[in-house]
């Protein structure tokens, strides 16, 4: 049942129709006969039978959260609100005793009328509904709203990770009905995000609504789909302070080896195989965060070139130490050199990587 209810409250609302001073002109604008009884759609056919019937659907984000790039899915919350017209539900509300007749819970699922049948195309696992919510105005014009929460399927690309932006996308379609029966329409109003809630990790940035016509497996005819783009920034202090920062200062610290002149070859290396050691370590540290992409992410670049520079620091003290016993002077130039080569090497190439990776 839960199922049922999650594609009942995917039917999407359609465009905002004009409602005429005589209460008894349909959401179409076609008279309707006095007296006529509270009607019921047929749910077996669309109620535009020259054309596609129009659906108007907005969704207000309340919460996210499991945004998991490792899983490749996020857990979102949010406001579904839906209408479109169906001129067969008009009825007369002096008959009535009244201009709209509403509708709650269970009792919207038990009401007989036509519906757009939609579903969440990227729907990992189950989809939960709650505070259902139909409303049918006198002249035809059905609108509604509920609640939604479930776990959807969402690309990530990581290669500026951890100052990267991601879009989460929820997408929407009738799985019965194609887009010369039904076409969906993007309720801008109705679409956007509460900035009351927080993610640890993420800012969200903007929620955009658009409509495409695709092309499916399970028909001939192509469909109409609405996607939510959910854009989201990542907050990058954790590992700017916690990964990257200590990183540079371990790198840095292997460059005190070029002051230690009068050091054998064994006592230099020491330092530099520790910092080689640390930057393997916080590798796997940052690993588990991620998938296994077939790419560098920024932070791996970083990781690449830290590892590179503390290895190439092993082979100029192996330089300096066998100049030494021969020639003191030349070991000191080789210090020397490398006491401002290997800064500016450093700082050239983190320029470059960060350069690269915004465009």
């Amino acid at each position: 049942m839960q199922a049922l209810a999650a594609i009942f409250v995917l039917s999407v609302l359609a465009t905002s129709f004009a409602h005429a001073a005589d209460p008894l002109i349909a959401c179409n604008g076609e008279p309707i006969p006095a007296g006529t009884p509270a009607g019921n759609g047929n749910p077996r056919t669309p109620p535009n039978a020259d054309g596609p019937t129009a659906i108007r659907a907005g969704f207000f984000i309340k919460d996210l959260k499991d945004i998991d790039a490792v899983q490749s899915s996020f857990w979102f919350r949010g406001v579904l609100t839906f209408r479109w017209c169906d001129p067969r539900l008009a009825f007369d509300p002096a008959t009535a005793g009244t201009d709209e007749r509403s509708f709650f819970g269970a009792e919207v699922l038990a009401e007989p009328i036509w519906r757009g049948r939609g579903f969440l195309v990227n729907l990992v696992g189950d989809a939960e509904e709650t505070a259902r919510v139909l409303r049918i105005r006198y002249d035809g014009t059905a609108s509604g709203s509920a609640n939604m929460s479930a776990r959807l399927a969402s690309n990530f690309d990581l290669r500026r990770f951890p100052f990267d932006t991601q879009r989460l996308i929820l997408e929407i379609e009738s799985y019965v009905w194609d887009e010369g029966q039904v076409r969906i329409m993007a309720d801008d109003e109705k679409t956007g995000f509460a900035e009351t809630f927080e993610i640890p990790e993420w800012t969200v940035t903007d929620v955009q609504a658009n409509v495409r016509t695709v092309d499916v497996v399970r028909a001939d005819k192509p469909f109409s789909r609405l996607t939510l783009a959910i854009d989201i920034k990542r907050k990058s202090g954790f590992y700017l302070w916690k990964i990257l920062l200590p990183l540079l200062i371990i790198v840095m610290l292997s460059w005190s080896v070029f002051w230690m002149v009068d050091e054998y070859f064994g006592m230099r290396v020491r330092l530099a195989a520790t910092g080689v050691l640390t930057v393997v370590a916080y590798q796997f540290a940052v690993a588990k965060d991620l998938p296994r992409v077939g790419y560098l992410t920024l932070i791996d670049k970083v990781t690449v070139i830290s590892f590179l520079l503390l290895a190439t620091t092993v082979l100029e003290s192996y330089l300096a130490s066998s100049a030494r016993a021969k020639d003191p002077e030349k070991a000191l130039r080789i210090d020397r050199a490398a006491r401002w080569m290997f800064p500016l090497g450093y700082a050239a190439l983190i320029l470059v990587v960060f350069i690269g990776s915004t465009g």
